[in-house]
């Protein structure tokens, strides 16, 4: 018997990396989709570390990152894999009241989009658990026809990630272009009224987002978000791409670990269910 004890906040950290994302990217998981702001397309390997960094305006005080850089793979095959830190924890072993030897370990949670085998895989590495999503392509459902796995989208990768500016009254503007990390980048900014009470008063501030993508790697560059309210600005940017095959176990679940597969309910008994309703979960044999 284990049980753990948090050590290190880091949870909030991870989780917005995770969140800066739009919901319907994190959703897919087919060749032609985006996957956390990496392109879901074959023939284009590489591997990468996404590092997240905080300012404190208007002093311009950089925040250190509690947590390591993000790490970013994507192989041949169009498989995506992105593998954040958590944070540390303290685990105990032992039986009934007594407690056993303590240790401190770093919780990893990794993502694998798996466009072949539509398949999304979340790895806990603290309790080496693997949960196996079934993500098929919408269209297949509907039409009952097998997705082709070597279509891909006509849209740009760029103009896919345009809805992570903003919606409604967001105005939107083109930065040009500018190199990033070697590789040319085309940049977006979108800025919105955010209403907000500032010393008993209330008033109109601004939130910014501007991104700058590689349509070349398929990738985003950088995410740049700001909101005047708060005066953080926060950073995340690609860095460290190096171009070549990813190492195949990494895109492998471990042995040891236990399997726990999650049905959407649009592909129970067959039939179309709406895709709000909670998923079923069956332990893998």
């Amino acid at each position: 018997m284990w049980r753990t004890r948090m050590s290190i906040a880091g949870v909030a950290e991870g989780c917005l990396l995770l969140l800066s994302f739009t919901p319907q990217a994190a959703g897919q998981c087919h060749l032609g989709s985006n996957y956390l702001g990496i392109a879901v397309r074959s023939g284009n390997p590489f591997q990468a570390e996404k590092v997240t960094t905080f300012t404190r305006e208007p002093q311009g005080k950089i925040m250190p990152s509690l947590q390591p850089p993000a790490l970013i793979a994507r192989d041949s095959q169009g498989r995506v894999r992105v593998e954040v830190t958590e944070g540390k924890f303290k685990v105990e072993e032992g039986e009934g009241e007594g407690e056993g030897a303590e240790t401190e370990t770093v919780q990893q949670m990794i993502t694998i989009c798996d466009p072949v085998s539509q398949k999304l895989v979340r790895l806990d590495t603290l309790s080496k658990t693997a949960t196996v999503t079934q993500t098929p392509e919408l269209g297949s459902l509907r039409s009952g026809i097998p997705p082709q796995v070597g279509i891909q989208t006509q849209r740009t990768f760029c103009s896919v990630l345009a809805p992570m500016l903003g919606l409604g009254n967001t105005q939107k503007e083109d930065l040009g272009r500018q190199t990033i990390e070697g590789l040319d980048a085309q940049g977006m900014r979108g800025t919105r009224p955010m209403p907000a009470i500032l010393n008993g008063e209330a008033t109109t501030a601004t939130s910014t987002t501007e991104l700058w993508c590689s349509e070349e790697l398929g990738a985003l560059l950088l995410l740049v978000r700001q909101t005047r309210t708060t005066q953080t600005k926060m950073e995340m940017k690609l860095t460290k791409i190096v171009p070549g095959e990813p190492d195949p176990a990494l895109f492998q679940i471990p042995p040891d670990y236990r399997i726990v597969e999650r049905v959407p309910e649009e592909r129970r008994n067959g039939q179309l269910r709406p895709s709000g309703a909670g998923p079923a979960i069956q332990p893998s044999t």
